[in-house]
């Protein structure tokens, strides 16, 4: 609803949409004020709009998935009495996870105004949908590292430089590093006759591997997730979110590749062979690649999603479309080859004849000389 006037207040307050074309007294009860009076502003409106939305379930999406993956390899340490360290959880909740829901939102609304709309729900088939893969998918491949890394030969739960022992410097490349602990919940040392416990750490083949894993994922699910044409400006003029992106691969991938004694223990990481790492990179690069091909040819597919409406017999639940089907199933709409009159009655008034309407409701007290 557009209006100009005080006198379209009412309509523009009860309207899904109340546009204001005035910065009167209409604007006091429209939610949108255009600076502009003409109604060119309606097809700006629906732009904004929709890229909202989409936006505002992007990032849910997002968050959601964020939750889970970090949930899921956190259960799986727990079968290992192990979980994340201190500073692995910072990394992933401030450096990633932070800086993603900052600039995620900030893509603009595609400049074409297409003949659809987005999901106007969350609990949308395509959305819920959407989550559900990229959980099976992310459990998958958090699920693949934990087993695997397990049936590797140079895998040991209690050596944690096995890995990375001079025997094995040529899986490696670089130095095995020193200074890594020796067990996943620390040791107790014996300093003149009494024990105390070092700080507890979660250092273990299993925690690298799974860590790793998840951080990158997450990374991974916010570009499937973000969102382009049709309803906001495509994911590579978000400048900024680009560029975080690509901070905060090449950080991981450094964390991935890298062997520094200082960071690894800093963030409690172990060595590991540099032909398990690139195992890791190839899983990594299969699921994002299987989570974007799903989403796009899935999730975003319209024809699919109308054919499966049409073989379920589904039907919108909106008051708009049960109107538009009574009217296309009524067969004596539109009325033609007809003409129809409203009912009068007609009132004597000396020697003319007025007419009143019938469903008019006067408060005012009748005239003496008036009789039906």
């Amino acid at each position: 609803m557009c209006g100009d006037g005080a006198n379209d207040c009412g309509a523009l307050k009860v309207a899904h949409a109340g546009i204001s074309l005035s910065e009167q007294e209409a604007s006091v009860a429209s939610p949108f004020t255009s600076r502009t009076p003409s109604v060119e502003c309606v097809p700006e409106l629906i732009r904004q709009g929709r890229a909202a939305l989409v936006t505002s379930f992007c990032m849910f999406k997002y968050m959601a998935l964020y939750s889970i993956i970090q949930y899921l390899g956190i259960l799986l340490l727990y079968w290992q009495l192990n979980t994340f360290g201190n500073y692995q959880f910072l990394f992933q909740d401030l450096a990633i996870t932070t800086l993603i829901g900052m600039t995620m939102s900030l893509n603009g609304a595609y400049p074409k105004l297409v003949p659809f709309r987005p999901a106007a729900r969350l609990t949308s088939p395509p959305l819920l949908l959407s989550v559900a893969l990229n959980i099976l998918f992310s459990l998958a491949l958090q699920v693949c590292g934990f087993v695997l890394v397990q049936k590797q030969p140079w895998y040991s739960a209690d050596d944690l430089l096995s890995a990375c022992a001079p025997r094995n410097t040529s899986l490696m490349g670089s130095p095995a590093p020193t200074g890594l602990s020796q067990g996943v919940h620390g040791m107790r040392n014996s300093t003149g006759g009494e024990e105390k416990e070092e700080e507890e750490s979660y250092q273990s083949y299993e925690n690298t591997t799974v860590w790793l894993l998840s951080t990158i994922n997450c990374l991974l699910v916010a570009v499937v997730f973000s969102k382009g044409k049709p309803f906001r400006q495509p994911v590579h003029k978000n400048y900024v979110f680009v560029f975080v992106l690509v901070v905060q691969l090449a950080v991981c991938l450094f964390f991935l590749f890298a062997s520094l004694d200082e960071l690894y223990a800093r963030m409690e990481l172990v060595c590991t062979p540099s032909t398990w790492r690139i195992a890791l990179l190839v899983m990594l690069m299969v699921t994002f690649a299987v989570s974007f091909t799903v989403e796009e040819v899935v999730i975003e597919n319209r024809a699919l999603w109308s054919l499966l409406k049409r073989g379920l017999g589904y039907q919108s639940a909106s008051s708009y479309q049960k109107l538009r089907r009574a009217v296309a199933s009524d067969s004596a709409w539109p009325p033609l080859g007809k003409t129809d009159f409203s009912e009068s009655v007609a009132l004597s008034v000396g020697c003319r004849e007025a007419f009143s309407n019938p469903a008019f409701k006067s408060h005012e007290e009748p005239q003496p000389g008036l009789h039906p």
